[in-house]
């Protein structure tokens, strides 16, 4: 498998030891990274992790192995608890005994997400931003405690298969590659009132994109209207990946850092941009996943046998 990597790149985050990408300037552009067996990948602000889904454990800058015996909570496999800080307040951990078996586990800015292997999404978190929880507190289900989203049950594309979370906005996929989004502003706003609310939203993406500014140039697909069907999302803190079921990624939000993948797109932008993976992968690449770091973006890419 290869790695490629865009974005902040302060701390030489997205370095790895590909020759000639060593030094700690943002990239603008995906950059293949790495070439290993590429399991699960988790990035953080100042460093990350790449594990091959045995031994091997990729950790860049190594100043940061310390923090390789820090938990991390965001795809446990039995997080039927909430770390609270204990140590910080001096508090055991909130524990959550009346939570369905959980797959998938999140945190965000405000709060958190959890999806069920039944495919029903959780949410709690901070009551002040109750458009990130997706519904409304009420006496019976406050914020603070873990409450199904009714919202996404019994949807025309089936259940929730995946969620993701950053900064101030949530999304889900179902399992016939629709998308869902919910959340809100925050300090960046890059999502319009009709795409982020505080209920899920279908989002439908063209191969026009979803917005029709002129800020960026509309490549090759400019008459393409076909809706796409969604296989993988993720969330930065102020931008979102997409990857469609015909090998397309598409882009939306901030691109300060080049975590867009974009160079045509100097700030942010607020319609979604199609990445041009033929001038970024390799003979016979294909992609095959995204992940988003707070200001960084990932693809996890494939070669097929010639």
């Amino acid at each position: 498998m290869v790695l490629y990597a865009t974005g902040f790149n302060a701390w030489n985050q997205l370095g790895f030891d590909v020759p000639g990408v060593g030094e700690s300037d943002d990239f603008s552009s995906f950059t293949c990274v790495l070439r290993d067996e590429v399991e699960i990948v988790r990035p953080f602000l100042s460093y990350t992790r790449v594990h091959d889904g045995h031994e091997t454990i990729h950790q860049y800058p190594s100043i940061h192995h310390l923090l390789s015996h820090i938990s991390d909570i965001s795809h446990t496999s039995q997080p039927n608890f909430l770390l609270n800080a204990p140590k910080a307040q001096n508090k055991p951990p909130t524990t959550f005994p009346n939570l369905p078996n959980i797959t998938h586990l999140l945190a965000h800015d405000t709060g958190f997400a959890a999806l069920s292997s039944t495919g029903q999404v959780y949410t709690w978190g901070d009551e002040r931003y109750t458009a990130c929880l997706g519904r409304e507190p009420t006496d019976e289900s406050p914020a603070s405690t873990p409450t199904p989203l009714s919202s996404l049950s019994d949807l025309p594309t089936g259940p929730i298969t995946k969620i993701a979370a950053g900064g101030y906005v949530l999304a889900a996929l179902t399992a016939g590659n629709d998308l869902y989004i919910w959340g809100h502003s925050g300090r960046f706003p890059f999502l319009g009132a009709d795409v982020l609310s505080g209920t899920p939203c279908p989002v439908i993406i063209t191969g026009t994109g979803t917005d029709t500014t002129d800020d960026v140039p509309r490549g090759e697909n400019e008459g393409d209207e076909e809706e796409k069907d969604i296989i993988d999302v993720a969330v930065g803190n102020s931008h979102i990946l997409v990857l469609t079921t015909d090998g397309e990624v598409f882009v939306i939000g901030q691109n300060g850092n080049g975590q867009l993948g974009v160079p045509g797109v100097v700030e942010s932008t607020r319609r979604w941009i199609r990445v041009d993976l033929d001038s970024v992968l390799g003979v016979g690449e294909v992609v095959t996943g995204v992940v988003a770091g707070p200001r960084s973006s990932f693809l996890v890419v494939e070669k097929l046998e010639q």
